[in-house]
């Protein structure tokens, strides 16, 4: 089910054109969500639908069902074994690997080969990584501000001063392609989230939005505890401050954002329920623009952070690949032209999209990103 939550009423301080422009433009987005959504959530159903016939046919219908119980019984059994005081002087690992070798047992006495178990789960892995990669057509590398100083240099006439301090007038003739430095406090907010999953798979997030501050975040959780055969979900998400801006020509919309990380932590931890599981779990976050007019198809993203595993096994992970309070910035363009002289709302921000295809592997995903957005320079591009 597809939970937008964006809405024109943050937009309210904006000129009036520049918030009809927004409803439009939000209009169209939710439409195109939609059915982004609705096909990536059929297309997974009969990835995993499909995956399933496969296993019910290699092992027949009698074992499957026998398998199946033996599975429910004892993941039960496993708990039962966890609880004191008999579960004080046990440990998991022992407990499980006694399960797993039950399960091995029950496809050797069935002459159920385990590379053909193996085989229809990695297509299954492929065949949903495919349908619930995000469909992006304006993705750019981000970058570290420190050490890409020569870039951010060249970038604009404005990073000659420190943008912090004062009223700041670039140098020459400033015509109708100049910057316009934006910083915080702003006035306007937007966000949204697109969750796909199955039954077995809850995903969530967290939203922060203080536009005053210009600190953005979001956090997007996926947990299956209890992992089917083929299981599924992704979540999308993103949370940006927004401000009005008047282009003195036609053409492309290009931003500068400079952004100080505030946390930016990648957490996984995943557990093996049979000996023949697998799962993929992938987590990304991005700088974003969105410029919300009817002429701008989609938002545009910097990717600064991404994290993916593969595996089998019981495992527990947390990264942090960015710098807390460094500067990092991204160079993005607007997905469409926008007319001269007609105030557009721009929004900048970040964005995640985790997502998690599981075959018999219990998943707890969560990636907490916030930034500090220290200013946002906006130009028409030349």
């Amino acid at each position: 089910m597809l939970k937008t939550h964006t809405t024109s009423q943050n937009l309210r301080h904006f000129p009036v054109e520049a918030q009809r422009m927004a409803d439009a433009a939000i209009q169209e987005r939710e439409e195109r969500l939609r059915t982004i959504s609705n096909a990536r959530n059929r297309k997974a159903a009969e990835v995993a639908a499909g995956a399933s016939d496969r296993l019910r046919r290699l092992l027949g219908d009698d074992n499957w069902a026998d398998l199946t119980t033996l599975m429910h019984q004892e993941r039960l059994a496993l708990r039962d074994l966890l609880q004191p005081p008999h579960g004080l002087e046990s440990t998991f690992a022992d407990l499980n690997e006694a399960r797993k070798q039950k399960a091995d047992a029950f496809l050797r006495a069935r002459k159920v080969r385990r590379d053909e178990l193996a085989e229809i789960r990695e297509d299954y892995h492929e065949a949903m990584a495919d349908v619930l990669a995000p469909v992006d057509a304006h993705v750019t590398p981000g970058f570290h501000l420190s050490g890409h100083l020569d870039r951010w240099l060249r970038l604009s006439p404005f990073h000659a001063h420190a943008l912090p301090w004062g009223v700041i007038i670039a140098d020459g003739d400033p015509g109708p392609h100049r910057w316009e430095v934006h910083r915080p406090p702003f006035f306007g907010f937007n966000f949204g989230f697109v969750p796909v999953r199955n039954d077995n798979f809850i995903v969530d997030r967290l939203h922060t939005l203080n536009p005053s501050l210009g600190d953005v975040g979001i956090t997007v959780t996926m947990d299956d505890g209890d992992a089917g055969d083929f299981d599924y979900a992704s979540g999308d998400g993103f949370s940006a401050i927004a401000f009005s801006f008047t282009p003195p020509t036609a053409g492309l919309v290009e931003v500068l954002i400079d952004a100080q990380s505030v946390e930016a932590t990648h957490r996984l931890r995943t557990e093996n329920e049979w000996g023949w599981s697998n799962s993929t779990t992938g987590q990304g976050n991005f700088l974003m623009l969105d410029v919300l007019h009817p002429s701008v198809a989609e938002p545009s993203y910097a990717q600064m952070s991404a994290f993916h595993l593969q595996t089998d096994d019981d495992s527990s992970h947390v990264r942090e690949n960015l710098t807390r309070g460094a500067h990092y910035f991204a160079h993005l363009f607007s997905a469409g032209p926008v007319p001269a002289n007609e105030p557009v709302i721009v929004c900048a921000g970040t964005r995640s999209f985790d997502l998690s295809g599981t075959n018999d592997v219990s998943i707890h995903s969560r990636s907490d990103f916030r930034w500090f957005i220290s200013s946002v320079e906006v130009r028409i591009s030349p």
